[in-house]
């Protein structure tokens, strides 16, 4: 395949599959466009080559493999980025397979090469006197502490992601009966998310001074500077507030706390308080059971933990020794039967 065929190709698949088909947004867009961007600068290292004249069949899995090695030796990117990239040129092989089947072989080939292995971490989360301290410690007389309530208990009652929670503008909350948050996922798939009175209130009083009416398209939250807030500003947030609640509540300090930590905190609070999984499922914006499921076994190996710890409290019982096992002479104790 000539160079401008393969460049035509990337160029379909960014504008026509991964927009127009598949709706992803512009947050993996991007990802998936700097992957491309490392993988043909890397391409045309050796042999030293402009982009332009780089062909598919230059991308060969030996060359994926390579890249892949790059990544973590040379930019020392992690395994989950890695994975990341791949996903990335996976996807792009499989619309390729599908738009032209006679590189089916070829696109089978990159298809094959293997995501790599990494350890399986447990989610982090929050106990319900940690999310206690966190909002007492947040001073609501003042603007950004206004702000920072009402932020951390949208994100607590609907677990949503940090660009979910940055995307919405104030017409996508429900502020008469039923309380709901209209909430664009990933995919932009569409869910809408219960919200407790309290959330709802706090979002009014932050929202008072910005003279605007609940149904205007404008961002909910904004930065010091009035604009939308951004992922970025979030994972600040909620930082700055976890570590102001930690001169109270110590164990805050032994954990990285991140927006995305709530969300796996309002999944397990969820799971504690007997919620269906296919509820929390919903809730989350899960695409499969199978990811709600992980909350089970952590609860479970929680409570197991527990238990043991408790079990060390309770005295060991002492059963008294058979006879004869005591008397080893068999025989002289089975005379005295």
């Amino acid at each position: 395949m000539p160079a401008s065929d393969f460049a035509a190709l990337i160029r379909g698949f960014f504008d026509q599959h991964l927009v127009s088909q598949r709706g992803l947004s512009g947050h993996t867009v991007l990802s998936y466009r700097d992957t491309f961007k490392l993988l043909l600068e890397f391409a045309c290292r050796q042999p030293r080559r402009n982009v332009t004249d780089l062909a598919l069949d230059d991308v060969t899995p030996e060359l994926v493999r390579r890249f892949l090695s790059h990544l973590e030796a040379d930019r020392g990117n992690s395994v989950v980025t890695r994975n990341l990239r791949l996903a990335a040129i996976h996807s792009f092989f499989r619309y390729l397979a599908t738009v032209d089947p006679r590189h089916l072989p070829h696109c089978r080939s990159i298809v094959d090469v293997p995501f790599k292995r990494r350890p399986h971490r447990v989610a982090q989360y929050l106990e319900r006197d940690e999310v206690q301290e966190v909002f007492r410690k947040i001073d609501c007389g003042t603007s950004l502490g206004q702000r920072d309530d009402a932020l951390l208990r949208m994100l607590y009652n609907t677990g949503m992601r940090a660009q979910e929670l940055v995307d919405l503008d104030v017409r996508h909350v429900r502020f008469t009966r039923p309380f709901t948050v209209l909430i664009y996922g990933k995919g932009r798939k569409e869910r809408i998310c219960p919200l407790w009175a309290e959330t709802v209130g706090s979002l009014k009083h932050y929202l008072q001074a910005r003279a605007i009416r609940f149904t205007d398209a404008v961002p909910l939250f904004l930065n010091i500077d009035g604009n939308r807030l951004t992922r970025y500003g979030v994972r600040y947030i909620v930082t700055h507030r976890v570590s102001d609640a930690a001169q109270r509540c110590p164990s805050l300090l032994t954990r990285r706390i991140t927006p995305h930590t709530w969300r796996h905190t309002t999944a397990m609070h969820l799971l504690q308080s007997n919620v269906d999984l296919a509820m929390i499922r919903s809730w989350l914006g899960h695409a499969s059971i199978e990811t709600t499921n992980t909350y089970v076994e952590i609860d479970l190996a929680m409570k197991q933990k527990t238990l043991a710890s408790v079990e060390k409290l309770l005295p060991k019982l002492k059963h008294p020794t058979s006879s004869w096992r005591a008397n080893k002479d068999i025989i002289s104790w089975l005379s005295g039967l």
